[in-house]
């Protein structure tokens, strides 16, 4: 091993005294500090792999010749070096991180994070010859710790480890427009400064719709010495179409921020076209009423000429014009809303916008189970609402069952169910059914346990 003391034995008897010449790699021996001749042989210290080679003992008297050949070989100690050695990066980024071995070829190397083994998934790529390359992405906070590269050949191992830091790069807005009233012709200049790891991406939209540069709408963008993202849209001379709802949005591999505030244009109020909405039923659901145009009295919402909100789950905020549905219903909540703003006291206008809604399925729930090796077992899986055509599979601990387990899966109308005729403790698992309709995708899990018999 690199770095000890070694003897090459080599001792000889004759009368005269025998002489003794040392060569290594067929090259005469030349003294150095760390190689030394003694009564056994030649002794050399602080071994280094290039000591490694052939070695020849000479001895000679009057009478005659003998020599003594031998190979020594100086293996190096096992090291491991994970780089980069700092690694301080933010939630939803990449995380590369490489291992080097030296000393030997061909180890086993294993990768481990707060001491739990890590294995690749979804989000998880351990690549190269021995897996000395691991790479993730999306880091999430939990992500972050003591990362150790394990090596192992024959009797040697060694490790090293890295600490990971996520800082919480998710965009955060430190400033932006507010809301205003403008003339038409007036120019109009709408600043969103944001900071975020990595730096963010900022968009712009008005009324929902992206804004489209042109010859009077202009975006621009600056880095501050501080690392913030500053977006500007301006408009050089607002037109009443102008007016309306204007939103920058902040988007990172970390996540998303978004602001938003109204801007008036002075001029005849109006209603943008508005495009029907599906509702999923049980959740919220928001209808915007676009005005343009600036001033005006009210906007109200109504449903078969029945102002809202009439129940507790709606609600009218007439300073945007949204209304709120929660926990949509379809028999209550599916039909056609109508916009009315009112432009002067004797005069309105409107819109009418209609709600479709979708019912997701609900799977009857079905217990965990336990059997015996070589029993018979019957999972079913009803969906006993939501919207048709429905779709049904199966999944064994996250993935699709292989077909190698002898599951049989019959699936008729709104219904699907496993058989298995022989249970074996391969099928020890958790099995997963996922229903799907236009609407949603849910699903119901639950676990089999499959005992061994007693002998």
């Amino acid at each position: 091993m690199a770095g000890q003391r070694v003897e090459l034995p080599c001792k000889a008897s004759g009368h005269p005294a025998p002489k003794y010449r040392w060569l290594k790699d067929n090259v005469p021996w030349e003294p150095d500090s760390r190689f030394r001749l003694t009564v056994m042989g030649l002794l050399i210290e602080n071994t280094r792999s290039s000591d490694s080679g052939n070695y020849v003992c000479e001895v000679w008297n009057n009478y005659g010749t003998a020599e003594v050949i031998g190979r020594l070989h100086v293996k190096q100690p096992l090291k491991v070096t994970i780089s980069p050695r700092k690694v301080k990066s933010s939630v939803g980024s990449q995380v590369s991180l490489s291992c080097s071995v030296a000393g030997t070829e061909d180890p086993e190397l294993f990768w481990y994070r707060n001491g739990e083994i890590i294995n690749p998934g979804n989000n998880v790529r351990i690549i190269g010859v021995n897996h000395e390359t691991l790479i993730m992405d999306g880091m999430a906070k939990s992500d972050g710790g003591a990362y150790q590269c394990f090596v192992r050949k024959d009797k040697m191992s060694a490790q090293d480890y890295v600490q990971v830091v996520l800082e919480d790069g998710t965009p955060k807005i430190i400033s932006a427009f507010s809301e205003k009233v403008v003339s038409p012709g007036e120019g109009v200049s709408l600043m969103c400064s944001v900071k975020g790891t990595p730096l963010p991406t900022i968009t712009w939209t008005l009324d929902e719709d992206p804004i489209l540069k042109d010859g009077s709408h202009r975006i621009s963008q600056i880095i501050t010495s501080e690392g913030n993202v500053v977006s500007y849209l301006n408009i050089s001379s607002t037109q009443v179409r102008d007016g309306g709802v204007y939103r920058c949005t902040a988007n990172n591999s970390a996540g998303v921020v978004l602001y938003q505030a109204r801007i008036n244009v002075r001029g005849p109020a109006s209603i943008r076209p508005m495009k029907n909405i599906t509702a999923i039923a049980g959740r919220d659901t928001l209808i915007h009423c676009r005005v343009i145009g600036y001033p005006y009295y009210s906007i109200k919402w109504y449903k078969n000429s029945n102002l809202l909100p009439f129940n507790h789950r709606q609600v009218a905020f007439e300073n945007n014009g949204t209304l709120k549905l929660s926990d949509v219903q379809k028999e209550v909540d599916e039909g056609e809303y109508t916009c009315n703003v009112l432009v002067q006291p004797q005069l309105s206008t409107s819109q009418s916008v209609h709600v479709t809604v979708k019912v997701p399925p609900f799977i009857q729930p079905f217990e965990s189970q336990r059997f015996s090796i070589g029993q018979r077992v019957f999972i079913p899986c009803v969906v006993v609402s939501g919207d048709l055509p429905i779709t049904i599979t199966w999944q064994k601990d996250g993935r699709p069952i292989p077909a190698s387990l002898g599951v049989t899966i019959d699936n008729i109308d709104f219904t699907s169910s496993l058989r298995i005729s022989n249970l074996s403790l391969m099928h020890n698992g958790n099995y997963t059914c996922i229903a799907r309709n236009d609407a949603a995708a849910v699903e119901h899990q639950s676990q089999l346990i499959v005992r061994g018999k007693w002998m």
